[in-house]
């Protein structure tokens, strides 16, 4: 009989554990922890100990963490086992010593009717330890994130502060191989986690540049208003590297060698190969737009991701380093090493001028993607992007400009809710100019928000298409005739009523030209400019425009 999922998982979570550094491991005995005490055990890179009582086998893998210098872990059973850990725990976050606690647990589905040995043991350590992770029940496809959780936990107990972190792991039977056959040693891919108050270690990021001829550099949302926009481009001409730098990125507008049109690019699948990279410096968070996201996660390139708060978006396990620390430094630091051995920049330039051409094409037409590119060619001091179509639109198809604006974003869960409520705060709190783009349904979804807006200097463009455009090009808009009901939801609301609300002077432009001027002139307070569209034709636009721009590319091909 082949080895077992809990084996697997058990042997990624123990080469995890080597990947980091850990040494040694002790274990109390129990049934719940077989597969990882099985794993630990047939490692000969670690050494196991085991130790009767719970207390004692903390504290003693807390005395070999002090001696070694190395994170120590130690295991236990479920039930009342893992509570002993607690005093050990304490000294671990008092003492600064970094202490793996790791508690075997029963599945989901023996919590809560009175199964033997079985409580509650999520965060069971409370504010003792520097991370409290609670895995899933094993799954095939949850091995690379398992590494990426187990070595993300483990680096919090080496980061300053140091202590000790929690990793609860719940295995269904059976938890020894049927067979008694030994289980996998495995050697994951774990990513490293670096972090520093100023400039983390950059060793590894320099090396792999020293080897590069196709590296990029690509920025997400990042709305820190701190230089970073004029020192991520010098850095891409010290490197070659192109710098594709995303509508909310803060590194494109006003930014002259700014590739704003990767979207374009990558939908080619020919063009998408030439610029295959062999390097991903990345800053910023995920990518608005799900092809140049999927065609940069599918890539063999090495990645490194430079983080300003520690948190990490990877949901594909692509990247090899995250780096937190002083961004802005860091990219400074790494010009000053640089050497021009990039190919693909005078590439990516030549090929989204032809873009640029085929946008010009476009004409006056009043259609979402090109009321997008107006609005961000329009606006001046702040440009606020709604979730939804507004900011897939103003990424897709805005290019850099001449004028250097500050993009916000709520991207951090990608929400369509408050958006004109952080609009309003956006403007009241810069003193500056402010330009909303959002869909009507958002806008109507913060209907108490134009009451906030009322005395700020803002103007909203509400792209009025009656209802969730987004959802249109979806695959359940042509798979269920509950559409339009669920999903499409128009509500025949009449923008005029919003802008009495909220005291707001109403404008309804006809043209782009008449749009960007509207957007151009100055305010002293609230403006509601309504565009209406058709939702319907706005997907066919957008199938027509993307297949042009897709054909401009391939004609540099």
């Amino acid at each position: 009989m082949a080895e077992t999922l809990n084996q697997r998982w058990a042997a990624t979570l123990a080469g995890t554990l080597v990947a980091c550094g850990v040494k040694h491991v002790v274990v109390a005995p129990g049934s719940r922890s077989t597969p990882l005490a099985l794993a630990f055990a047939d490692r000969s890179d670690l050494q196991c100990w085991p130790v009767l009582d719970e207390r004692s086998a903390a504290f003693f893998a807390l005395g070999l963490a002090k001696g070694t210098q190395t994170p120590a872990a130690v295991l236990c059973t479920s039930g009342t086992a893992g509570a002993h850990f607690l005093p050990a725990l304490m000294e671990a976050r008092e003492g600064a010593t970094p202490l793996i606690a790791i508690t075997a647990d029963r599945p989901a589905e023996l919590h809560g009717f009175g199964a033997p040995q079985t409580i509650a043991q999520k965060n069971l350590f409370g504010e003792y330890v520097r991370a409290s992770v609670s895995l899933p029940e094993p799954m095939e496809a949850g091995l690379d994130h398992l590494a990426a959780t187990v070595a993300q936990a483990i680096s919090k107990a080496v980061s300053a502060p140091r202590g000790g972190v929690h990793l609860n792991v719940p295995f269904r039977e059976p938890l020894a191989h049927p067979d008694g056959l030994a289980g996998p040693v495995l050697s994951p891919r774990v990513p490293k986690f670096v972090s520093a108050a100023g400039i983390p270690d950059l060793s590894d990021v320099k090396r792999a540049l020293g080897s590069s001829t196709r590296g990029v550099i690509v920025v997400g949302p990042r709305e820190r208003d701190d230089g970073f926009g004029e020192a991520i481009h010098a850095l891409g001409a010290a490197l070659g590297f192109p710098v594709f730098a995303e509508a909310a990125s803060n590194a494109r507008f006003g930014f002259g060698d700014a590739i704003w049109s990767m979207d374009a690019m990558v939908r080619s699948k020919l063009f998408a190969q030439r610029i295959e990279p062999d390097v991903v410096l990345r800053f910023g968070g995920g990518l608005t737009l799900k092809t140049p996201q999927q065609w940069l996660d599918a890539t063999r390139a090495r990645v490194f991701a430079f983080l300003d708060d520690g948190q990490p978006f990877d949901p594909n396990h692509v990247v090899e380093a995250f780096l937190t620390g002083d961004v802005v430094g860091l990219v400074k630091a790494l010009t000053n090493d640089a050497k021009a051995t990039g190919t693909l920049r005078a590439l990516t330039k030549e090929t989204q001028r032809r873009v640029e051409v085929e946008l010009s094409k476009r004409g006056d037409r009043m259609e979402e993607a090109l009321i997008a590119r107006t609005v961000a060619t329009a606006a001046e001091g702040n440009l606020v992007l709604s979730s939804s179509m507004p900011i897939r639109d103003v990424d897709s198809f805005s290019s850099a400009g001449d004028v250097k604006l500050r993009v916000f974003s709520n991207r951090g869960v990608n929400g369509i809710d408050g958006v004109v409520s952080t609009a309003a705060g956006i403007a009241q709190g810069t003193g500056k100019k402010t330009v909303l783009l959002i869909g009507d349904v958002a806008a109507l979804h913060d209907s108490s928000g134009w009451l906030v807006a009322k005395q700020a200097p803002l103007t909203v463009v509400v792209v009025n298409n009656d209802g969730g455009g987004i959802f249109s090009f979806l695959p359940v808009a042509e798979r269920t005739p509950h559409f339009e009901r669920f999903f499409g939801t128009p509500h025949g609301v009449d923008f005029e009523h919003v802008a009495s609300l909220s005291g707001a002077t109403l404008h309804r432009p006809r043209s782009l030209e008449e749009l960007a001027q509207i957007v151009r002139a100055p305010t002293a307070g609230l403006r509601l400019v309504e565009v209406r569209t058709d939702r319907r034709a706005n997907v066919e636009a957008h199938r027509q425009l993307n297949a042009a721009l897709v054909a401009a590319v391939e004609a540099s091909s």
